[in-house]
């Protein structure tokens, strides 16, 4: 009975020694490896950390080229950071070593695969050097997709329609822009277009304007040009309208009171040219009764 229960509290004891994973600490003083907390279920892209602690005499230290090289790798794992501090620690100094490693492997099913072993450099004081191997550690890699998952297309769920987007505000904005552009290309032709076909196009000025344009620049086509616009104003006027008339002209049509220095011009030069005969290049005149007329036309539209 007693030789039973001495081996179940050695059994017991053997049992709890293995679970805090013996390691390099248990066999160096001053070595403190500090593995992932966890083992299993590492999948590709996982990121698995290895903290090593070791307190060094005064005078020793660990070389920067003797430390594992970032960058490195073996089989599918990577090692993608190094990260090295140090700290006094009574009459030495105490290292920190972080290796962080990725797993880029693949595999149809769960392997065990390991951390690669590692080695530290020390130099001691007295010039002497030392390596210190930090072993592997074991972990389970548990792949995406088991090669046992059978095909695809047996597994594959009913699909179901994205829901629908509320589209009666944009529907509302779509047409209140199209009403602006509309409006802004119909104000465009109203005030540039020669044309009457649109209603309030057909004005007097308007008629005047387009003959004009047609006129070539010879002193008979002068006469013309100055015949449609005295017609114009007759029109606007109701009844002949002359240089003295301007002033009631403008009272009655307030549309062309911006324009009544430019309207005085134009009948002292119909006055000169029509009733004192004084000579003027022909094109001049034309280009002038074009300025003014395509003016007046905007008076008459209510866009100048």
């Amino acid at each position: 009975m007693m030789k039973n229960m001495m081996l179940l509290i050695g059994g017991l004891i053997a049992v709890l020694g293995y679970f805090p994973a013996a390691s390099a600490a248990d066999e160096q003083p001053g070595l403190q490896i500090i593995n992932p907390a966890k083992s299993y279920g590492i999948q590709v892209g996982d990121t698995l950390s290895r903290r090593i602690v070791l307190d060094l005499p005064a005078g020793s230290t660990i070389a920067k080229a003797g430390v594992p090289l970032k960058g490195s790798k073996a089989e599918g794992i990577e090692l993608v950071g190094v990260e090295v501090s140090e700290s006094d620690s009574g009459n030495g100094r105490q290292y920190s070593l972080r290796l962080d490693y990725q797993v880029f492997a693949s595999s149809a099913k769960p392997v065990v695969m390991r951390l690669p072993q590692a080695s530290l450099k020390m130099s001691a004081q007295d010039g002497q050097e030392s390596v210190l191997t930090i072993p592997q550690w074991p972990f389970w890699f548990s792949p995406l997709v088991v090669s046992s998952s059978g095909k695809a297309g047996i597994n594959m769920q009913a699909q179901f329609r994205p829901p629908a987007v509320e589209v009666a505000k944009l529907h509302a904005w779509l047409g209140v822009c199209v009403c602006l552009v509309v409006s802004g290309l119909l104000a465009l032709i109203y005030i540039n277009a020669d044309k009457k076909w649109l209603p309030f196009m057909g004005g007097a000025f308007a008629h005047a304007h387009r003959r004009i344009k047609r006129l070539k620049a010879t002193p008979g086509s002068t006469k013309e040009a100055f015949y449609h616009m005295h017609a114009a104003f007759n029109q606007w006027y109701g009844g002949n309208c002359f240089a003295q008339d301007i002033d009631s002209f403008v009272q009655q049509n307030p549309r062309f009171g911006k324009s009544r220095e430019d309207i005085a011009r134009f009948f002292t030069s119909s006055n000169e040219q029509l009733f004192f005969g004084q000579a003027k290049d022909a094109s001049e005149v034309i280009k002038e009764l074009k300025q003014l007329s395509k003016q007046f036309r905007n008076c008459e539209r209510g866009v100048a």
